[in-house]
């Protein structure tokens, strides 16, 4: 390998591989975290990082010699090959190795790519918080892991991706496989690949806007949308939110929403009932509950209309920030209180076992 070729990679290049290699050490070896989770990074690992986990029991030794041989032994395949093909066609001696300079270039970018996410992974992995249940296997349960298809998407799309924030996101995709092996389809996985910038932004006020009925901190969801309160989204009334009519048409080409931008689901589970909500609703991260006043009649069903993300878009979700929404959420309590009806915060705690 050329120093040119070298030199085309950033010049931090080997810190941030020792930086991944010394957090992916303290994620596996962290008895704190549980042995599932500390199991199904390791598997990332030994995907990804390819020869970054050849020895488990010596900490992760250093392999940046091994990597960097491994990618010299590839480089020289493609220019024996290359002299084979230059002997059979009349053709500028420099272009075989030009070619293998480039392609060695996009092996190495791709690694990097590939274990960045990974060091961002381990990050989100050792800043959260594990109960004590999430290190037992229930008896009835076999043992999850993630499938060979799954990490082959992953593998593919991760490694195209050299964005801080796109890193990211895949980094918080896998955080949430390992937790929960089958969370992310494979659909989903492409999906992300897929975005671009102004998707993402449209994604991102998507999701910041939506209301989410779902078991609390389990992500069980049973419905992900966004009120139209009243209005039709064909007559524009959420452009004023930022998702105009044809900002939806976008979402729904990329699968993040359904093609009824006007469904329904029943939320009565989330009126209060003795001072309590069956389920509480989530919205800007905050759980909610909805407060009837004396003049509303008692009724089986309250529906709320709007924007429903599919499957891929609840898969994806979680992976969001969300940004401000005051306007909205002015006007969401309007429209509450509309049907005698008012949103007030509530704190959803674990009490022997059971969400209250």
């Amino acid at each position: 390998m050329s120093d040119e070729t070298k030199n085309e990679l950033p010049a931090e290049t080997e810190d941030i591989v020792d930086k991944v290699i010394d957090a992916a050490t303290d994620v596996v070896l962290d008895q704190t975290i549980p042995a599932p989770i500390r199991k199904g990074f390791f598997a990332a690992c030994q995907r990804l990082g390819t020869a970054m986990v050849e020895d488990f029991a010596g900490n992760f030794e250093r392999r940046s010699t091994e990597k960097w041989a491994e990618t010299n032994a590839r480089v020289k395949i493609i220019e024996e090959a290359g002299d084979q093909i230059r002997k059979q066609i009349e053709v500028d001696p420099e272009f075989p190795q030009r070619a293998s300079y480039t392609f060695a270039k996009q092996i190495l970018r791709e690694q990097l790519n590939r274990e960045q996410v990974l060091g961002k992974t381990a990050a989100l992995l050792k800043e959260k918080e594990y109960d004590d249940s999430a290190d037992k296997q229930p008896d009835s349960e076999p043992e999850t892991s993630i499938s060979e298809d799954w990490f082959n998407i992953f593998e593919k799309e991760a490694s195209q991706k050299s964005s801080n924030d796109m890193q990211l996101r895949f980094a918080q995709v896998l955080a949430g496989e390992i937790e929960k092996p089958g969370s992310h389809s494979i659909k989903a996985i492409k999906a992300l690949g897929d975005m671009d910038q102004t998707i993402a932004n449209l994604f991102q006020q998507l999701c910041s806007l939506c209301i989410v009925l779902e078991v609390p901190f389990q992500r069980h969801i049973f419905d992900i949308r966004v009120p139209t309160m009243g209005g039709n989204p064909g007559q524009n009334s959420l452009s004023k939110y930022g998702l105009s009519f044809d900002d939806l048409n976008k979402l729904h080409e990329y699968g993040f929403i359904i093609s009824d931008y006007n469904s329904y689901m029943p939320y009565q589970m989330s009126i209060m009932k003795d001072n309590q909500a069956a389920i509480p609703f989530r919205y800007q991260g905050q759980h909610w509950a909805l407060k009837a006043s004396p003049e509303r009649p008692e009724t089986n069903e309250f529906r709320i209309n709007g924007v429903k993300l599919s499957n891929v878009g609840q898969e994806l979700f979680h992976i969001v920030d969300p940004i401000d929404t005051s306007q909205f959420t002015q006007d969401l309590q309007a429209f509450f209180e509309q049907q005698n009806l008012q949103m007030s915060p509530v704190i959803v705690v674990k009490k022997d076992g059971v969400f209250q």
